[in-house]
């Protein structure tokens, strides 16, 4: 078997994952809310996008646009919040740190699920140690989870699938510990809900007969190779009890940063297009940073609400710099340009973006010299700078941030349900009085 295909087939992974992770935390913060049906919502209170278990019963579906189906849902005694992205953030921080204690080997997969090692263990009694992961989590953090266990990063996924589905009978823990229930799983997954096959994919499959996950895994990973692509050829190894995929090296580094998000409100002044611009050049460039990767391009685009029946305004300036970088303050010099470039006065604008594209590795060493441009001569120092702002910014709060993103508040998302942000804010915890 060639290198790319090897694995390994002494390992036990784990994958544990938070129920209804956003709605869970809403709930566990407000006792008003539990065991009742709750919604959060998406950016400008748009969408449903978290729905807990009592919401889902109503037959409520995520993606909804909340305002079709809000007079109804309230008849019903369905709670709404709005996106706390600051609460979530910090759960999902504690979340991890209880997993560090069963296990030195945790790779957080997303923001409410981890992939945990669990080598050296026993296999027999995992099942029990699964249920003791999610007794710790739900004592020390008041968060439900499930736990799927299996020899490979993908059964574990699989596993994790199956507690759900199967939740009751299984008390939310399974365990892919025997060919035979791996068989009897595999055989009942179909074959787009595989970890890493899409709607492409499992179609393509579909026509050469392969429909569950037990036949896509009775494959030769050989020919799987030879006749699909490497990805396929592992998938199948992994299906086979073979570990050869890395959760942490799903996450790749991005060919291009995007950071925008819609307004609350319609916005025309420019000091406010300025403002939400500077915030996305700065969250674009710590993505950026935080990846390794330089930037050679930036791109600046400004939309109006195609849905409304108003004035329509939809422009996009790109711009090449002359020395690849990492500079957020460069970024911003250049984005702010573009929008003076683009901009109209008169227009009600929905929505503002930049985008960091052409990214390379970066490395300090290797810049291109241009007699009639200095700016890789002063990249050096800029980078010390933007490595000590990142560090300040991760500490503190506020931290530092553009003079123009706190110059107007307009630009802001509409979070009109939201609740407090109870765990990173003391000018929000409750007032007991006595």
């Amino acid at each position: 078997m060639s290198k790319a295909l090897e694995g390994y087939r002494d390992q036990v992974w784990a994958l544990v994952d938070a129920k209804s992770f956003y709605c869970s935390c809403e709930q566990l913060f407000d006792p008003k809310l539990a065991n009742k049906p709750v919604v959060v919502l998406s950016n400008n209170d748009g969408c449903c996008v978290a729905l807990s278990e009592q919401a889902k019963a109503l037959g409520i579906q995520r993606g909804a646009p909340w305002f079709k189906i809000e007079r109804e849902m309230k008849k019903q005694g369905v709670a709404v919040r709005s996106s706390n992205y600051s609460l979530y953030a910090d759960m999902s921080r504690r979340f991890i740190e209880e997993l560090h204690r069963f296990s030195p080997h945790v790779e957080q997969y997303s923001i409410d699920e981890a992939f945990v090692r669990l080598d050296g263990l026993s296999h027999k009694g995992l099942a029990g140690y699964g249920k003791d992961i999610r007794d710790t989590i739900e004592k020390h953090l008041g968060l439900p989870v499930r736990v799927g266990i299996g020899a490979t990063p993908t059964l574990a996924k699989l596993g994790n699938q199956a507690a759900k589905q199967y939740e009751e009978r299984v008390d939310g823990v399974i365990e892919i510990d025997t060919d035979h229930k791996r068989r009897w799983l595999l055989e009942r997954t179909d074959i787009q809900e595989i970890w890493g096959i899409g709607a492409k994919m499992s179609t393509r499959l579909r026509t050469s007969g392969v429909h569950n996950a037990l036949q896509l895994a009775d494959k030769s990973a050989a020919d799987m190779r030879r006749l699909w692509n490497v990805g396929l050829a592992r998938t199948v190894l992994e299906l086979q009890g073979i570990t050869c995929i890395n959760p942490g090296d799903i996450d790749e580094k991005r060919k291009q940063i995007l950071s925008s998000r819609s307004f609350g409100i319609g916005i025309s002044r420019l000091d406010d297009l300025k403002a939400a611009l500077a915030f996305h050049c700065q969250r674009a460039g710590e993505k950026l940073r935080r990846q390794g990767s330089q930037a050679g391009i930036v791109s600046v685009f400004l939309r109006t609400n195609r849905y409304k029946e108003l004035p329509q305004h939809n422009k996009t300036s790109i711009r090449t710099l002359m020395c690849p970088s990492q500079d957020s303050y460069k970024f911003l010099s250049l984005a702010l340009e573009q929008l003076d470039a683009i901009y109209r006065p008169g227009y009600e604008y929905q929505k503002i973006g930049v985008i960091l594209d052409e990214l390379t590795d970066a490395n300090n060493d290797n810049f291109q010299f241009d007699m009639f441009d200095t700016s890789a001569l002063e990249e050096m120092k800029r980078r010390d700078l933007m490595a000590i702002t990142d560090k300040m910014n991760a500490r503190f709060k506020n931290g530092i941030k553009p003079a123009s993103v706190i110059s107007s508040t307009n630009w802001h998302m509409r979070q009109a349900f939201r609740s407090n942000r109870w765990t990173t804010r003391l000018d929000e915890l409750p007032i007991a009085k006595c």
